[in-house]
């Protein structure tokens, strides 16, 4: 006699969700990386209308809204993205899909969205579903889809930081400051012109210049700036007097070592900033003296953040 019916207590059942499986509860994520794209064809309202009408078709239940604000899709340590992360992570078992407008919506690092959403599928049991551009993943060719969709997402954002570089270092040429100012200037526009110019901090600034250049210490010209509402730490002090920005010259990394006239205004004149900084030069700075290159520490430089570019600090522990 066949005994197989008394064991069906036992058997086992995928935990990978698709459109066709019993538990049907969504997590909307809407996003739009900056201001200008809220009124153009990927604003969040777009987004959400679309979500939900595809939702509805597939008797799908909303369970909880997350984005619906500008986020960067570059790297994955976004406020929203980790809450709603930590959401499916509080409630395993409960939720079958994440639900967006298009794949780059949820992410553009490539490899990386590939391997956080084989997770969510394997650990629990959640897909991720572009509303305009469906793909089932419960079959090996549907997540080869995605895959690839993700890879053409990095891509796509690869190329745009390349023209946007490009486009840098073409207006830095010109003498034009392509990034935001630094402390003391604001952005305004004038007769419809773009124009970089010294606000009420960079009057301020100046006269520690000035203070500088009479003899006056970092420490005194701090005490000076504190009292007349602004703010500064040494580090920052000694980087802004180093600046060639405030006397009008431009210095960016992607000029490869040139330095051009900038068309924003001075705040000081490169006399002044030459005095300072031979005066600077005596006194040997401030903070703790960093190598380019140790032997205890390799990979310093070399390992830089994914968010801004910037090197790590290597430093050695004592046991």
């Amino acid at each position: 006699m066949n005994q197989i019916a008394n064991f069906s207590s036992f058997a086992k059942s995928s935990q990978k969700n698709s459109l066709s499986s019993g538990i049907k509860n969504a997590i909307v994520y809407t996003r739009v990386s900056g201001k200008e794209q809220a009124d153009k064809n990927l604003s969040l309202e777009t987004q959400k209308m679309a979500i939900e009408e595809f939702a509805g078709r597939n008797q799908m239940s909303i369970a909880a809204y997350f984005g619906g604000t500008y986020e960067s899709a570059k790297t994955d340590g976004r406020k929203e993205f980790l809450r709603m992360l930590d959401f499916i992570k509080k409630n395993k078992g409960k939720i079958s899909h994440i639900l967006v407008y298009i794949l780059d919506r949820f992410s553009r690092t490539g490899g990386g969205a590939i391997k956080l959403a084989e997770e969510l599928r394997d650990k629990y049991g959640v897909d991720i579903i572009a509303v305009t551009q469906p793909a089932d993943t419960s079959n090996p060719g549907g997540i080869l889809q995605q895959s690839i969709q993700f890879v053409f997402s990095k891509y796509d954002n690869e190329l745009r930081k390349q023209r946007t570089i490009a486009g840098m270092k073409e207006q830095f040429s010109r003498g034009v400051w392509a990034a935001k100012p630094p402390i003391g200037y604001d952005i305004i526009k004038r007769e419809g012109v773009r124009k970089i110019v010294v606000n009420d901090k960079g009057k301020k600034l100046r006269k520690a210049f000035i203070w500088k250049s009479e003899g006056m210490s970092n420490k005194e010209i701090i005490e000076r700036l504190a009292a007349m509402g602004l703010t500064m730490y040494k580090q920052k002090l000694t980087h802004i007097l180093k600046n060639p920005f405030y006397c009008g010259l431009i210095a960016h990394g992607l000029l490869n070592g040139r330095i051009v006239d900038g068309m924003h205004e001075k705040l000081i004149s490169q006399d002044l900033f030459l005095k300072v900084n031979e005066l600077s030069k005596t006194e040997g700075g401030y903070g703790v003296p960093h190598k380019s290159e140790r032997d205890e520490v390799p990979l310093k430089v070399f390992l830089k953040c994914g968010d801004c570019g910037s090197p790590f600090t290597g430093y050695v522990v004592d046991p």
